[in-house]
């Protein structure tokens, strides 16, 4: 019993301690430009990725999530929603796992949505985790490099790169996307009136 509270305790402080440093949002040029160079990636990388980016409704790209901890695993990452060309919203992704995690290593996170619904789900909630709020079907390589196990019915698919390109066999359950204001600093939890007027504004563009 006394393991187990010393435990969670020391749990606790590991969370305290890594959700207070690093998680401000960067500047809004810093992200704009790793957005850029995740979408290049993609387009090179993923057979027919062209056509994804295309047919898809809307597109999240969180580049550069680093990954660290050796009692918890812990990935961070900050990026946009992309809809017809425009970064609507700024997101933060956040994902924390128990169990050992060696080493620090950083990854890249695309996720296609073709479905309206699912889409207009993730943008005006006020935090939507995998999992929970949404399923997400992940890329497998196929042949030459192409979607093997997702096809255009799926509302969501998914597609993680490391530093050695497209990877198979990770998961991002659990990993939860809140809104934030990449020149302010400010994420949704303060900032109700500033997310009103967000949304307002993406409703103004799809009228357009």
């Amino acid at each position: 019993m006394k393991i187990t509270t010393k435990f969670f305790s020391l749990l606790t402080l590991c969370l305290t301690v890594i959700l207070s440093t690093g998680l401000s949002a960067k500047a809004m040029n810093e992200i704009d430009a790793a957005i850029e160079n995740s979408l290049k990636r993609f387009t090179e990388e993923v057979q027919g990725g062209d056509s994804y980016l295309e047919g898809a409704r809307g597109v999240l790209v969180i580049p550069r999530m680093w990954k660290a901890g050796v009692l918890i695993g812990f990935e961070f990452g900050e990026g946009a929603l992309i809809v017809d060309g425009i970064k609507v919203q700024y997101y933060k992704a956040l994902t924390t796992s128990l169990g050992l995690q060696v080493g620090v290593g950083s990854k890249d996170l695309i996720m296609l949505f073709f479905d309206d619904t699912a889409m207009d789900n993730f943008l005006y909630s006020s935090g939507w985790e995998v999992g929970v709020d949404g399923a997400v079907a992940l890329w497998t390589m196929g042949v030459a490099g192409a979607a093997d196990t997702i096809t255009i019915k799926d509302p969501i698919i998914g597609f993680v790169f490391g530093q050695k390109g497209l990877l198979a066999g990770v998961s991002i359950e659990g990993t939860k996307f809140t809104k934030i204001w990449p020149d302010t600093g400010t994420d949704t939890g303060t900032e109700i009136d500033h997310d009103q007027e967000e949304i307002e504004t993406f409703n103004e563009r799809l009228a357009d």
